[in-house]
């Protein structure tokens, strides 16, 4: 029986990928409400799709003005208070590192 090339040899290895992204680095600048707009439909759109695992990439902040971050910790303060976030973390470092989550939905 011929293996599928496409496949990977890790029979996981898709549950390991996140399943869709949202990346605040092509949105522009936004209020810090429209920021917690677009995670709410996000996560919530997300939700209805079924999706477990998604990628939310927030940039570390290193060109905010005064270089403190705004994304970040509005982000992280909202899967805190989020009922529909079992778990995240910060992502790992192929992915974004701390300029990004990781969420388990």
């Amino acid at each position: 029986m011929k293996k599928n090339p496409s496949k990977s040899g890790n029979k996981y290895a898709e549950l390991a990928e996140p399943q869709r992204q949202l990346d605040f680095h092509q949105l522009g600048l936004l209020t810090p409400d429209q920021i917690l707009e677009e995670i709410e439909d996000f996560l919530v759109t997300a939700e209805k799709d079924g999706l477990k695992k998604v990628l939310i990439i927030t940039g570390k902040g290193l060109h905010s003005k005064d270089g403190q971050a705004v994304i970040r910790p509005l982000i992280e303060d909202y899967l805190k208070r989020s009922d529909l976030i079992k778990t995240f973390s910060f992502a790992p470092i192929h992915r974004g590192g701390e300029g990004a989550f990781l969420v388990m939905i």
